[in-house]
């Protein structure tokens, strides 16, 4: 219920709408309840039934009436004319006449005007609650959405993103159920309900006390089966964002699937994680399935006691009259319909519930790496970039990953990072912009911790070119001015031309406007990694941070883009993860790491003349480069 409310907070910007729905739906029920007794009355007249005419209608004058002894107990309560009969006779001073078909005329057209506003009510309000649904979905969709960009890097290796993307848009959905539910129902069925029993209770107080056994017997089904629907469904969503992640890592995969003809292997896979969806969601069906008909069960053993006990006192002249039992029984069975909605209602609140329990999580998920509360902007830097005793390790490992660091960067210095698979140059590297920070030990800019530091202005500071060109299903215009959306043409096609990539960029059928599809299919390798070396180039950062991959290139692509990224590190500084002999000779400082420690640092001509490590893994790795 906590969750429930918390998403209910995001109504008080919409209280006026919420208050004119309310509203609405008190004239939808009253004009509904009019025409369903004025129903009662056209049947009466049609049939010619007698009014049942209680004593106390024939002589409305107090003053007047013999002196009587005052009924006892409950009765003694009630009005001397009752509300049943007041009603009565208002209806009468407007409807009946002394024809009948006078009277009949006057019946249709109530009905017709009650049937009209009722229903000009009901669509009014279902615009309404759909106004409010849809802007309560949108607002929780983007807190969320704002919320993931907040999180750290370490949320994201350790969570599924099928997860993520089930969890923003099926569990949100089902939220939206909820909330349409909620706003459709939650005000109307219990006002109906309360109308029909209040019309009910006029029409004879002591049949309707029969009615209050079914609500502790409907309470106890609604709570006991909505606790196991909410369990139910948490598994549900749970499972749904395995089949929904097994999706999205084929597709991502389509390649080396069809590579390795393994679609029967992929195809069976998924069946298993759809096969227990299924089950789950059956199992779910089955329990919600149930809600609806074993309430109205228990409310037909009540209806058909109350038909025994009021057809009884009708046939014996006792009690209520024709007529107004047959009131009686139109507002009877008309309160069943809400009663059933009242189960259905709940079920979807219970999956909503569910969903709910997901994104909450999601939301009150904390990020490791936050700003402090005097943290300062930086613009530039002048001196260096420091790693003091850096160490660091995955929170999921209990192994370092980096130990010990201690390394100084230049302002304008090339550093190129060196060594075997699983040493730790990338997460080195990734510790600067602080997408993870270090467990011990410090990297400072200027002399000042970078955990003292604003982190939007200091990745600001930095350009990164990972190994996998990351690219959008969006324009090459929008790929290179991504993270400078103000970038003028001019300065787009200069970076482009810096890059290499200005011609094949007019050789596109839209050019600059040419949407370049996910994650840049339509393009070659060459060509990705040359775009986003633009995007690189057009920021214009001091420091850039550089995966250098260029292995998998045919040796012309390969030649553009080692090209390009010649023209990028000019003039900055530069921290390389080197793939190629020709970077690591023009580096100010190669840096060589071997099991998340400095084993060497210096220059390629010192290093190789030392005969340590770097001498083994040049010629392993760089000697037929050389050559």
């Amino acid at each position: 219920m906590k969750n429930y409310l918390r998403f209910l907070s995001f109504l008080k910007p919409l209280k006026i709408w919420i208050f004119s729905a309310f509203i609405l739906t008190i004239f939808y029920i009253a004009f509904n309840s009019a025409a369903l007794y004025i129903t009662g009355t056209f049947v009466k007249t049609i049939f010619m039934v007698e009014p049942s005419k209680p004593e106390e209608v024939k002589n409305l004058n107090p003053a007047t009436e013999p002196k009587t002894r005052k009924p006892q107990g409950i009765e003694g309560l009630l009005p001397e004319i009752s509300i049943k009969d007041k009603i009565k006779r208002v209806v009468a001073s407007y409807i009946e006449r002394e024809s009948k078909v006078e009277t009949l005329k006057r019946i249709c057209w109530v009905l017709i005007i009650s049937f009209l506003l009722k229903n000009i009510m009901a669509y009014t309000k279902n615009v309404i609650t759909g106004l409010i649904e849809f802007r309560v979905i949108n607002m929780i969709r983007e807190e969320l959405y704002e919320h993931i960009h907040k999180l750290s890097m370490s949320f994201f290796d350790k969570t599924k993103s099928g997860v993520i993307t089930s969890i923003t848009i099926n569990d949100v959905t089902a939220i939206k159920n909820m909330l349409r539910t909620s706003f459709e129902k939650v005000f109307l069925v219990p006002l109906e309900i309360l109308a029909y029993l209040a019309w009910l209770i006029i029409l004879s107080w002591k049949l309707t006390l029969y009615i209050f056994v079914i609500i502790p017997l409907i309470a106890l089904v609604l709570t006991h089966i909505g606790a196991s629907i909410r369990r139910k469904s948490k598994r549900n969503f749970a499972q749904v964002a395995e089949v929904l992640n097994l999706l999205t890592e084929n597709l991502n995969a389509i390649r080396i699937v069809k590579a390795f003809a393994m679609e029967k292997y992929e195809i069976v896979r998924f069946q298993k994680e759809n096969t227990k969806y299924y089950d789950l969601s059956m199992r779910q069906r089955k329990l919600s399935a149930l809600t609806g008909p074993l309430n109205e069960v228990i409310g037909a053993y009540i209806a058909v006691l109350l038909l025994w006990f009021g057809g009884s006192e009708v046939v014996q002249g006792q009690g209520l009259g024709a007529d107004d039992f047959m009131q009686y029984i139109i507002f009877l069975f008309m309160m069943f319909a809400p009663l059933r909605e009242l189960s259905g209602l709940n079920v979807t609140i219970q999956i909503g519930l569910g969903a709910g329990d997901r994104v909450v999580n999601l939301l009150e998920t904390k990020p490791e790496i936050v700003d402090k509360s005097d943290a300062k902007p930086i613009s530039d830097f002048q001196k260096s970039i420091n790693f003091s005793h850096a160490t660091f390790s995955y929170k999921s490992k209990a192994v370092a990953v980096l130990q010990d660091i201690d390394l100084s960067v230049k302002k304008g210095q090339v550093v190129a990072f060196v060594g075997q698979s699983g040493a730790g140059k990338t997460t080195l590297v990734n510790l600067v912009p602080r997408f993870y920070d270090v467990t011990s030990g410090s990297i400072s800019i200027d002399g000042v911790d970078i955990r003292d530091l604003q982190m939007h202005s200091l990745r600001r500071l930095m350009g990164i070119v990972t190994q996998e060109s990351i690219l959008f299903n969006d324009t090459v215009r929008a790929n290179i001015s991504y993270g400078v959306m103000k970038a003028s043409e001019e300065n787009i096609i200069k970076a482009a031309k810096v890059a290499n990539a200005w011609e094949f960029i007019a050789n596109l059928e839209k050019g600059l406007d040419t949407i370049i599809g996910e994650r840049g299919v339509t393009l070659s390798g060459g060509q990705r990694q040359r775009l986003a070396i633009a995007r690189a180039v057009l920021k214009n950062p001091p420091v850039l941070i550089l995966d250098e991959a260029t292995s998998a290139l045919d040796t012309e692509s390969e030649q553009l883009v080692q090209d390009a990224l010649n023209s990028l590190m000019e003039n900055r500084t530069v921290l390389v993860i080197a793939h190629r002999l020709s970077t690591i000779i023009k580096a100010d400082k190669i840096v060589v790491l071997k099991d998340g420690k400095i084993v060497e640092t210096g220059r390629h001509d010192e290093l190789l003349s030392k005969n340590g490590y770097y001498k083994r893994l040049y010629e392993l790795q760089f000697a037929s480069e050389a050559e």
